[in-house]
């Protein structure tokens, strides 16, 4: 049985914005951990999300609908994906909740601007 990690990390945060630091395996029990914390803190009233995925990976058999399901289903949440994995970019393609960044420097621009 193999044995699923992940570690979130808080980097910063602001008034209704939070920037993180997901690593690990996302697999059927991270997934959980990870979509409560976000739900938990949009519940909190963070509003905006800079997620640092670049150390991220996705566990084989998580469906578009387990991913989707990370994200709380807010019109007032804006997530900046950091490095996300090619499985959860597909997932968010299209969305406009969601902007993609390849790198930190770009998303750290947006994120001093008070995006």
């Amino acid at each position: 049985m193999e044995i699923t990690v992940i570690r979130m990390r808080l980097l910063a945060e602001a008034p209704f914005r939070l920037w993180m630091a997901v690593s690990g395996t996302l697999g059927a029990t991270t997934q959980r951990q990870l979509r409560q914390r976000l739900h938990d803190q949009v519940d909190e009233g963070h509003r905006e999300f800079f997620l640092d995925l670049q150390e991220l990976r996705c566990a084989e058999g998580l469906s578009d609908g387990e991913l989707r399901a990370l994200f709380p289903k807010d019109p007032a949440v804006r997530f900046h994906l950091i490095g996300a994995p090619e499985c959860i970019r597909e997932c968010v393609a299209g969305d406009p909740a969601f902007t993609l960044y390849a790198d930190p420097e770009s998303a750290w621009c947006q994120w001093g601007r008070g995006a």
